[in-house]
């Protein structure tokens, strides 16, 4: 009888989740391409050749394919920490007691909140060379001299970085005002007996309390920026050039450029990676509780 109830989610799971990651792993060891895509069952079998490829340095698509993971650890390794940074001074602030506190609360998750197509389209405008209203500021201050070109080349994936921040640091805070909620007040007032300065509350009690927060927050936030989408896809456009990262450059190389088995090489390595840091996070979790 109960093997009933859970049959529709049961099929839900295998028609959406099992059979596509089955049917992605198949195509990553056959050679399917524009040529070879209406007779896909009869694709040639050639073993890891698809995952030689596109990890080697020898070839265009290897090259660019590198590229777009170092730029994706790059991206994390700036705004995971800046992200962290800002919602923990905030937690810290919005923990104290004032007046309009719990507004100030709902009002800082509105950038998170906010749809991506929404948020990100206005970052879009904010980072227009001509109109955009970060060059406007830079010309008036005399910092620059002309627009640059912040969608464009080196600096894009900058301009991305400044989007991601500024969405993702909300729920940072919230994480993070939660950890700080829990941590027994006992602790503080001690340690305010003994003489501790604000700074070595900070050190010796908040820190180490919030460490197992932390290092959850921390982690989540790592496997949700290495697959990271929406802001590359909505600020830079389809083709990003050298701010690829693997999520839009196996849509253009998959689907545009239909190195449909190449594609699906790189998607069974980012979802390997995925599923590593997944599992590491929830031993993480384990390990806590």
């Amino acid at each position: 009888m109960a093997f009933r109830f859970i049959l529709p989610a049961l099929i839900c799971m295998l028609c959406v989740h099992i059979i596509p990651i089955l049917l992605g792993a198949y195509l990553a060891f056959i050679d399917l391409d524009i040529y070879t895509v209406t007779q896909w069952i009869r694709a040639p079998f050639v073993g890891l050749k698809n995952f030689a490829d596109v990890f080697s340095l020898r070839t265009d698509i290897g090259v660019r394919y590198l590229r777009s993971i170092w730029n994706v650890v790059y991206f994390g390794l700036v705004t995971i920490p800046a992200g962290y940074v800002i919602g923990l001074l905030v937690a810290l602030l919005l923990n104290r007691r004032f007046f309009g506190r719990t507004l100030v609360r709902g009002l800082i998750l509105l950038p998170y909140i906010t749809p991506d197509s929404v948020a990100y389209n206005v970052w879009r405008f904010i980072f227009q060379a001509r109109i955009g209203i970060v060059n406007k500021y830079l010309l008036a201050l005399g910092l620059i001299q002309e627009p640059i070109l912040w969608l464009v080349g080196d600096r894009a994936i900058y301009a991305v970085m400044v989007a991601s921040i500024w969405k993702g640091w909300p729920f940072a805070c919230l994480v993070l005002l939660a950890g700080l909620q829990n941590i027994p007040q006992e602790l503080y007032e001690a340690a305010r007996i003994d003489g501790a300065s604000p700074f070595a509350l900070f050190r010796f009690i908040t820190f180490p309390m919030l460490r197992p927060v932390s290092a959850t927050l921390l982690l989540l936030s790592a496997i949700w920026n290495f697959h990271a989408f929406n802001q590359f896809y909505i600020l830079l456009g389809t083709d990003p050039g050298k701010a690829h990262v693997p999520s839009t450059f196996i849509l253009q190389e998959a689907f545009t450029n239909l190195h449909l088995s190449k594609g699906a090489a790189m998607s069974v390595f980012l979802s390997l990676v995925v599923f590593l840091m997944t599992v590491a996070m929830l031993r993480l979790r384990r390990r806590e509780g």
